[in-house]
């Protein structure tokens, strides 16, 4: 066992796992396993570990039982009065007792400069945290399964939120100068409908036919353009063109989607479902998204490696709808079903 090499590796979510190398050696070992037996060697009782652990002492029994398995070796001798480590035991003590520091140093580095110890918090607009973040955020929990990954999202998009995030996504750059602050994308806006909507209503042909024979969908929230319909087609309106308005652009999305009107929503949308077209109409936005972070957090892992996942989360490469320039989603549309393309938060939606 002395011959052999330690790394720590992450496993399944939750559960630390190392790999040691050489010959002979067992392919992983669990962090619950180990802990067990440092207590139970530093106990010198399969009951008293139990004990301390909180567990039966058949779990304890399994644990120990499972590192001797990997290690066919025994690593207690059980006697009368407790449980003794023989030679192979003690040479695994020695490399558990470090492997138990390296985790604890990890564990440590992790939480080192988050606002909340144990807890990773990332703040973002309801409609990128929800229908963007959420889907793939396994992708970075699994990276720190010893931390909680909290998503905040805000329907107001012009708070002021850095005092209680670790890291946040903004469309207005914050106003504190001592954060770390970088534009990581550009979001652009079309007007969009089912396709069972142009179906039943066919398309507008004109802001002006969009008015007089179709319905709209609106969202209204603090930091939301919502007073750019008034520009484009001023205060005059019939009665039903707007049959639901909503703060929420969760709700507006799935409202589109199941056929009430048309809505002004971003175009990464055709990577949510199939269902929406966009609109051939001269209306079009676009918005900057920035990323902050509070320096004295820069070199902390999870910050560090939240930047370079939100950076893959947002690359234009992957997904077009972020670039700088304007993409049309039909200049895209028959490279919409390669991997990774549509979202599976809304898979339900995606069988038209």
């Amino acid at each position: 066992m002395s011959s052999r090499r330690v790394a720590i590796k992450n496993s399944e979510p939750g559960v630390t796992s190392v790999n040691t190398a050489g010959a002979g050696a067992s392919p992983s070992l669990q962090s619950r396993d180990i802990h067990a037996f440092l207590i139970v060697a530093e106990t010198g009782s399969l009951r008293r570990a139990a004990e301390q652990l909180n567990i039966s002492v058949n779990t304890v029994r399994s644990r120990i039982e499972r590192l001797e398995k990997e290690h066919q070796a025994s690593l207690f001798t059980r006697t009368r009065t407790g449980a003794i480590l023989t030679p192979a035991g003690r040479e695994l003590q020695v490399i558990a007792t470090r492997l138990r520091a390296e985790l604890s140093l990890r564990e440590r580095a992790a939480d080192a400069s988050l606002l909340a110890p144990g807890e990773l918090r990332i703040g973002a607009s309801e409609a990128i945290g929800s229908t963007w973040l959420t889907p793939h955020i396994l992708d970075l929990q699994s990276q720190f399964p010893e931390l909680t990954i909290t998503i905040l999202c805000d329907y107001d998009l012009k708070r002021d939120r850095s005092y209680e995030l670790d890291v946040g996504l903004v469309f207005y750059p914050p106003a504190n100068p001592e954060l770390i602050t970088a534009k990581i994308a550009t979001l652009h806006f079309l007007l969009f409908a089912s396709k069972r909507y142009v179906t039943r209503h066919g398309a507008p042909t004109s802001l002006h036919d969009m008015v007089e024979n179709h319905k709209f969908v609106e969202q209204s929230a603090p930091g939301v353009n919502s007073h750019f319909l008034d520009l484009l087609i001023g205060l005059d309106r019939p009665k039903g063109f707007m049959p639901v308005r909503t703060n929420s652009s969760l709700a507006l999305f799935w409202a589109v989607a199941n056929d009430i009107g048309i809505a002004l929503m971003p175009t990464y949308v055709v990577d949510l479902t199939n269902r929406l077209v966009p609109l051939d109409l001269p209306v079009q936005f676009r918005f900057d998204l920035y990323y902050y972070y509070h320096p004295e957090a820069r070199d902390a892992p999870p910050v560090r490696a939240t930047i370079a996942w939100l950076k893959k989360m947002f690359d234009p490469v992957r997904f077009p709808w972020f670039r700088e320039a304007f993409v049309h989603p039909r200049d895209v549309e028959e490279d919409r079903t390669r991997e990774g393309r549509i979202v599976n938060l809304f898979s339900s939606m995606t069988d038209d």
